[in-house]
Order: C-alpha cells, then structure tokens, then sequence
C-alpha cells in the first residue's frame, strides 16, 4: 500500500501543468474603489511562449451585481503594454452566479488576454481596480461588497505538439 501511495504521488507532482503564474489577494469582502490590487511576476521558462492571463474573483452571497467593470493595466520595467477597462458578466439572467461554486463562495476565471506573448526574465507589473457604478450616478461605488479575493494568473497555451507528447514522467 506504501508503494501506491508513493507511485501516485510521484505521478500527481509529475504531471506538468500550464500555469506559470498565479496569486490572490486578499480584498477582506469589501473593495474599495481606491484599493488598487498589484501583481508583480517574471516568467521562468526555457523559451518564449504565448500565454493566456486571467482574474481570477471570488465572490460571495454578498455581491448585487450581475456583472463587474475592471480596469486592468499591464505594464513591464520601461512600458505599458496595455490599460483596458473590462466588462464580465458574473451572472446569468436569472441571478445566478457563473463560476465555479464552493459552499457559499464563487470563483470566477476571466479572460484577460487570450494570446500575448511575454519575455523570460522579464519583471511585469499588473494593477487591478474596480469601476463599477450605481444607474444614474456619477461616482463610482466606493465600497464594492461581496469580494473576497482578487487574483491573476498566467498559463502558457499549449502548442498542437504538446497534446501529442502527454505528461512528463
């Protein structure tokens, strides 16, 4: 029974994975208009590849909306690559949450970019604020409830060679 148990677990840290970057932070279940959330990360990988980035949301009972509005900013040492005010629907038309659902908090991945490219080595820079805004006001909501973490992830896109190849043993 031992030497399953190790088999199995060789072959689960084996196993490669495509995401070369993610972290969260922390928002505490509300989210200040002001409170900017930063990722920092460098790419550690033997060529230069495409990648897909995303926000990752999690959410609970607590969100009203159906959709939420991002400003995202992607930038390295010396340049803004972009600043992009993003819509996602978090939602369907009944209210009911997209996602995936864990007891009583959602996670949401959302595509960021669907194909960039990225040096190796190379120090980027992510900022992630909300925009969101009540129906006939002028100022944005300054207390966004019901997120719980805020995260970014990178994934590299695999090539049709690699779906042929399998996991690294």
């Amino acid at each position: 029974q031992y030497k399953i148990t190790l088999c199995f677990l060789f072959l689960f840290l084996s196993c490669n994975t495509n995401i070369d970057y993610i972290d969260y932070n922390s928002v505490g279940g509300i989210w200040h208009k002001d409170s900017i959330q930063y990722f920092n990360f460098e790419l550690d990988s033997k060529e230069n590849l495409s990648y897909k980035s995303f926000i990752n949301l999690r959410i609970d009972e607590k969100y009203t909306f159906n959709n939420i509005f991002l400003i995202v900013s992607l930038e390295d040492s010396s340049n803004i690559l972009s600043i992009d005010t993003l819509e996602y629907k978090l939602a369907d038309k009944y209210g009911n949450f997209t996602g995936n659902k864990r007891i009583n908090i959602v996670e949401n991945s959302l595509l960021h970019k669907e194909n960039i490219s990225l040096v190796n080595k190379k120090k980027y820079y992510v900022s992630i604020q909300h925009a969101m805004r009540l129906i006939n006001k002028v100022g944005g909501i300054d207390n966004l409830n019901g997120v719980i973490d805020v995260g970014y992830k990178v994934e590299k896109i695999e090539s049709p060679q690699d779906n042929l190849k399998g996991p690294i043993f």
